[in-house]
């Protein structure tokens, strides 16, 4: 009897072992099963250059000026470094026929970017010129638009201390633009803030963190067109409030693998604006696809 028992736990024993390891060669397939070569993606942050309000009663803003200009060259001179064969700018994929025409146009030298309409702006200082002396034959549309303004949580249980980290996070913002605005930073010593990893991780806790926190409240005027208020659930108010913004930046991801799969681009550069540079590497960091690089690895 104590024979058979002690043959039964033996078998018991070897049978677990057998499993232990096959669970074990799951896991080393599994962590295996990853492509061979990632697709590098250097996301540049940005605020809007072209926007009127950025610039207007501020000369020294004006990427127009002479001296702005040197700047933008330098700049984009380090980002050719990186010699990106896709680039990607903040348009969305309905705009791309349009995209298109006015690059085209801007290539062979037929428009300069001085006679575009938000000609400032960081898609065409950035995304224009950088393709244009990289010799690309198309700048493409990454992203989904929605007009919804981050203004819209008012109100809820913790909503001041969701509202004390945004009030420094714009008083952070507001101060780094005045500085550039009056002359006191270069275009590449702003970006670099922006862009700076601590600047971007307190950028993601203060829109994709800290408002779920709130709950029990209402939206304030939200665009009917962006926001169906019939299914919000004013419990949890400020996952709600994420969830808006999250689903663009994931449509704006689907954007950017969809055209890296058409395209077969090994390095790409994507131009956005710096909420959007906080974001989209927390999506990538799943994606074993892709390795991001920073953009100080080149501007410098």
């Amino acid at each position: 009897m104590r024979k058979s028992l002690l043959t039964t736990l033996l078998a018991l024993a070897a049978a677990t072992s057998s499993y232990a390891q096959d669970y074990k060669a799951v896991v080393k397939a599994i962590a295996n099963d990853k492509p061979k070569e990632q697709t590098q993606l250097m996301i540049l942050g940005s605020s809007h250059f072209g926007q009127e309000g950025f610039y207007k009663g501020f000369p020294k803003a004006d990427l127009f000026s002479e001296q702005r200009q040197q700047e933008v060259a330098q700049l984009n001179k380090q980002l050719a470094k990186f010699n990106p064969d896709v680039i990607m700018i903040e348009t969305t994929p309905e705009e791309q026929y349009s995209v298109d025409s006015l690059y085209t146009l801007y290539k062979t030298g037929k428009v300069e970017l001085k006679d575009i309409p938000y000609g400032r702006a960081e898609r065409f200082q950035f995304g224009y010129q950088l393709g244009k002396t990289l010799n690309h034959n198309r700048i493409h549309s990454a992203d989904y638009y929605e007009a919804v303004s981050n203004r819209i949580l008012t109100s809820g249980e913790n909503f001041e201390l969701y509202q004390t980290d945004a009030a420094k996070f714009s008083g952070i913002g507001k101060a780094a633009e005045a500085r550039f605005k009056e002359g006191n930073a270069t275009l590449k010593e702003f970006l670099l803030f922006i862009n700076d990893p601590t600047v971007l991780d307190f950028t993601y806790r203060v829109m994709f963190v800290n408002p779920a926190r709130v709950k029990d409240g209402k939206f304030t005027n939200p665009p009917a067109q962006y926001v169906d208020t019939a299914y919000v659930n004013k419990q949890y108010i400020g996952a709600e409030y994420i969830s808006i913004f999250h689903e663009r930046d994931l449509k704006i991801y689907s954007n950017i693998v969809t055209t890296q799969l058409r395209e077969k681009g090994k390095r790409i550069l994507l131009i956005m604006g710096q909420r959007h540079a906080a974001t989209l590497p927390k999506i990538f960091a799943n994606d074993p696809a892709y390795k991001l690089v920073p953009v100080s690895a080149y501007v410098k």
